[in-house]
């Protein structure tokens, strides 16, 4: 039976360590769309990745910790990548929105957000032509973005499908967004090895419960 929300924000990501650009991106996405629910949901082990740091169970606990006082829309943490991976199967973004669209059904707008890294790699996604099927595409800016660098097709495709965040609040599928008003330029890569040279910096970069969390349990 399909879950009766008419609007969901898709969020993936490692989350290895999750942190205030994350939340940012949630935040401003949710306030241009208007979901009824934001999904997030964690990866098993991408496909495109090392070994992640964390495990799945403390990945989740730091996304509960950062979002515990989420009041935009209804919050799921779906950890579906999760069971996927500890099966030994792979976690495509494609075969997530599938299941995802199954769930949901055919009419429900669902919107899936991304860093600007990610639409630059684009292009090596198992089946990325076939995600605007699925799903609105929609891309947080970080400084110094441009959609020139992303491959040949990606661009073409992307713009030829560009619209407006009105519009896409009632479309199910097939349209994509920028938004170039996000600040954030953070990547876990970076807050890691801060965490770990305890660099003093890295304070403001990770939502507090959060940090005390990483601290506690010495992941990094």
């Amino acid at each position: 039976m399909a879950t009766a929300v008419s609007s969901v924000l898709v969020f993936g990501g490692s989350f290895d360590p999750v942190h205030c650009g994350h939340v940012a991106l949630a935040n401003r996405f949710c306030e241009l769309l208007q979901p009824q629910q934001l999904r997030i949901i964690p990866a098993g082990q991408p496909w495109q990745k090392s070994a992640l740091t964390a495990t799945s169970e403390q990945r989740v606990s730091m996304l509960r910790l950062a979002f515990e006082n989420w009041s935009l829309c209804q919050l799921v943490i779906d950890e579906q990548e999760i069971v996927r991976a500890q099966q030994q199967q792979p976690s495509y973004t494609i075969e997530t929105l599938r299941q995802l669209r199954a769930e949901l059904g055919p009419d429900t707008c669902i919107h899936l957000a991304m860093g600007a890294d990610q639409l630059h790699n684009l292009h090596t996604w198992r089946e990325w032509e076939h995600l605007f099927s699925y799903a609105n595409l929609c891309v947080a800016a970080r400084p110094g973005f441009s959609l020139d660098l992303s491959a040949g097709a990606v661009r073409d495709v992307w713009k030829q499908r560009a619209t407006s965040a009105e519009r896409l609040r009632s479309l199910p599928c097939g349209g994509t967004l920028i938004e170039p008003d996000l600040d954030w330029d953070v990547s876990a890569t970076q807050l890691r090895e801060g965490l770990m040279r305890h660099n003093p910096a890295i304070r403001s970069l990770v939502p507090v419960k959060v940090l005390d969390y990483l601290q506690q349990h010495t992941i990094y």
